[in-house]
C-alpha cells in the first residue's frame, strides 16, 4: 500500500477501534442476529432490538439479497458475500477460472482462487457495492461490515491480503464520496479460525476482525468443545473479540453405543445453549440444518471485556 493509502487505512482503522472501544467501555453482552437463506427469524429480531434496548452490542448480519429488517440506532450491519465461491451461471463468468466445490454445495456454487489479483480484485469491487449499500440503510454511528465467505482455503497472509486490500479499497471510496467518511467499516471472520489466529498473532491485518464466526460447532459427550471452537475461543481470549458459534441441527456431535447398536447423537437446541455458556463465547446460534441457514435461536454468552492494545 502507499503511503497516502496506508495512512488513510489507519485512520479507518482508528475510527473503527474508537467504536467498538465506545461500545465496550465496559465488558458489554452481544448479539447476533443472522440469516443467510431468508429473512432473520421474527424471534432473534425481536430479541436484537430488546438486547440494543439494554444497551448492548447488536449484530444483524445477513445477506443482502434478502429485505433487510428496519434497523433501530445502535444495532451494527454486517452484509454477506460467497466470497471464495462464485455462483454457477453468470457470476462464475466474471472470474479468470473457477473449479468445483466438491461438497454439498457443488450444484450451486463453485470455487475460486482469491490469491489470485484479478480474482481478489473483482471480489473487492462487489464488496465495496455492499458496503454502499449499508452505509444507506444503517443508522448513524452503526458499523457496517462485511461476511465474507470461504475463506477456509486461505493462509494467513492471503486472509491479510483480502482484507488489507478491501480496507484500501474502501478508502478509495471514500475520498470519491461513495461510502460516508464517518462510518465505521469492518469485515467478519469466518471460520478458519488457525490462520486468522496466525495474522492476527503475526500482526498481518490492518484492523481486527469485527468478530469470529465458527460454524458446525460441536461439544463431545464428555462436553468439550469442538477443536475448531477452542480455536475460535482463543482468539476471543486473546484479542477480546466477539466469537459466534453456529450451530446445525444436521451435524452429529457424537456416538454413543445403545443396545448393541451406534446411534448417532445431534446437535439440538439444549446443546448449542451449553455452548454459548462456555468461556470466552459471546453466543451461539441454531439451525435445522446447515442447508437452510436460518437459525431460530440465539443464546447470549459471556460479555466481551476491554483488551489492553501493546
Amino acid at each position: 500500500m502507499g503511503g497516502t493509502a496506508v495512512t488513510g487505512a489507519l485512520a479507518a482503522g482508528a475510527l473503527l477501534i474508537g467504536s467498538l472501544a465506545g461500545l465496550a467501555a465496559e465488558p458489554k453482552k452481544q448479539y447476533w442476529a443472522t440469516s443467510l437463506t431468508d429473512t432473520v427469524d421474527a424471534g432473534l429480531l425481536q430479541g436484537l432490538y430488546e438486547a440494543v434496548a439494554r444497551g448492548e452490542t447488536g449484530w444483524l448480519d445477513v445477506d443482502p439479497k434478502n429485505p433487510i429488517p428496519p434497523m433501530e440506532p445502535g444495532i451494527n450491519l454486517v452484509l454477506y458475500h460467497v466470497g471464495g465461491n462464485c455462483y454457477v451461471g453468470d457470476d462464475c463468468r466474471r472470474f479468470p477460472s473457477s473449479e468445483p466445490t466438491r461438497d454439498r454445495w457443488g450444484d450451486s456454487e463453485r470455487a475460486i482462487n482469491l490469491n489470485n489479483p484479478e480474482t481478489r480484485r473483482i471480489v473487492i469491487e462487489d464488496l465495496v457495492a455492499i458496503v454502499q449499500q449499508g452505509d444507506k440503510v444503517a443508522p448513524d454511528g452503526s458499523i457496517v461490515g462485511v461476511h465474507l465467505d470461504n475463506v477456509d482455503r486461505l493462509k494467513a497472509q492471503g486472509l491479510a491480503d483480502v482484507f488489507n486490500d478491501f480496507l484500501k479499497a474502501v478508502e478509495a471510496a471514500r475520498d470519491q464520496g461513495l461510502i460516508s467518511k464517518s462510518r465505521a467499516i469492518g469485515y467478519v471472520a469466518k471460520n478458519n479460525p488457525d490462520e486468522f489466529k496466525h495474522a492476527l498473532d503475526r500482526k498481518l491485518l490492518k484492523m481486527p476482525p469485527l468478530y469470529q464466526i465458527n460454524e458446525n460447532a460441536r461439544l463431545s459427550e464428555e462436553g468439550m468443545l469442538d477443536s475448531q471452537s477452542r480455536l475460535a475461543q482463543q482468539i476471543g481470549r486473546q484479542y477480546c473479540i466477539p466469537v459466534f458459534l453456529m450451530t446445525f441441527g444436521s451435524d452429529v456431535a457424537y456416538v454413543i453405543k445403545q443396545n448393541g447398536y451406534n446411534e448417532d447423537v445431534y446437535v439440538l437446541e439444549d446443546m448449542a445453549r451449553r455452548m454459548a455458556h462456555m468461556p470466552d463465547i459471546s453466543g451461539a446460534a441454531w439451525s435445522v440444518d446447515e442447508e437452510d441457514y436460518h437459525p431460530t435461536i440465539f443464546e447470549q454468552g459471556s460479555a466481551i471485556r476491554v483488551c489492553r492494545g501493546d
